[in-house]
């Protein structure tokens, strides 16, 4: 998740909202829609950015 205004902690809420909600929520689509781009992220993509930010491999 490579956007330059938001900070680690912003992205990581951004991202665990989006899992709380596809595993939470029956009959949700596991993607979500990306606001500013349209593009859809399944939710192994957001599962993945989360990793990756606790990894330190994304900033």
């Amino acid at each position: 998740m490579a956007h330059p205004l938001l900070d680690t902690s912003a992205k990581r809420a951004i991202l665990a909202s989006w899992a709380s909600d596809a595993c939470a929520v029956e009959n949700l689509p596991n993607w979500r829609k990306v606001p500013e781009t349209g593009a859809l992220v399944p939710l192994d993509g957001i599962l993945d950015a989360l990793r990756a930010l606790d990894s330190g491999a994304l900033h």
